[in-house]
Order: C-alpha cells, then structure tokens, then sequence
C-alpha cells in the first residue's frame, strides 16, 4: 500500500513540475520578440514531455498492482 501511495504522490508531483515549467516556458516565450524563433512547437513538445512521465507513472502503478497480485 505505501508504495502505490508514493507513486500517486510521483504523478501527483508530476503534474504539478509540468504545470510550472510549462508556465515558466509560456511567460519567457511571450516575453521574447521572436516567438517563433525562440519557442517553435511548445505545445508539442509540452504534450510529448507530459505523456512520456505519465505513461512511466501509470506503468509503474500497474506493475506494482500486479506484483502485488501474485
């Protein structure tokens, strides 16, 4: 139970580290002249980033799930 509970607590903690770089990144690019330039495919890369901690999150949640099982 503890470990299912720290690995909601990691994609609880997730969220909330993609929250703020996504902000940190969304307010230095509307900061800049060139946004484009600066920031190209912010959007995509957040969403690719986010699936990619998500899925290892839910990955581990679902392993530990079943190891518990057996």
């Amino acid at each position: 139970m503890a470990k299912e509970k720290f690995l909601l607590y990691m994609l609880a903690g997730i969220f909330s580290f993609q929250a703020v770089v996504f902000g940190a990144g969304l307010y230095f690019c509307t900061k800049s002249q060139n946004v484009n330039d600066v920031c190209p495919n912010i959007g995509q890369k957040y969403t690719q980033t986010f699936n990619v901690m998500i899925a290892t999150t839910l990955a581990l949640l679902t392993g530990s799930a079943i190891s518990r099982k057996e």
